[in-house]
């Protein structure tokens, strides 16, 4: 008996670990797809998260960044705020989480522009510091 608690409060201690894990891991940095509608233009940028990137009038903030762990299903979310900057227009057109998989989902809803967000990721910068011997020149 005594060894069924045991086994049970070990189960008990280690179970929220792996039942309430969180399947998110923070990102830096998202990897953004631009559409002009105009001119069928494309354009793919990265922005860090917390700072703000220019696409034609519009003003892409991305305030958090989120992907899933490798175990589980590949997702990207951004949380991003656009402002449209055109004459007639001041004010935030879009505040809201966007899917990489579903950019239908919450979208954007603008006559010119179309944006989504293809990736989240984690960019650590590198130092020059390796184990590799490096090459003399």
């Amino acid at each position: 008996m005594l060894r069924l608690k045991v086994i049970l409060s070990l189960l008990f201690i280690i179970s929220p670990n792996i039942l309430f894990g969180s399947q998110w891991i923070e990102g830096n940095r998202v990897v953004i797809q631009g559409l002009d509608k105009i001119t069928a233009r494309i354009k793919t940028f990265e922005v860090d998260v917390g700072k703000s990137e220019s696409f034609g009038v519009l003003d892409i903030f991305v305030e958090r960044c989120v992907y899933s762990k490798p175990i589980f299903k590949p997702e990207s979310l951004a949380l991003i705020k656009i402002k449209d900057n055109s004459d007639r227009l001041s004010e935030v057109e879009f505040r809201g989480w966007m899917f990489a998989s579903s950019p239908a989902l919450n979208a954007l809803e603008n006559p010119v522009y179309d944006i989504s967000v293809l990736a989240c990721k984690n960019s650590v910068k590198q130092s020059k510091k390796s184990s590799s011997v490096e090459p003399i020149e």
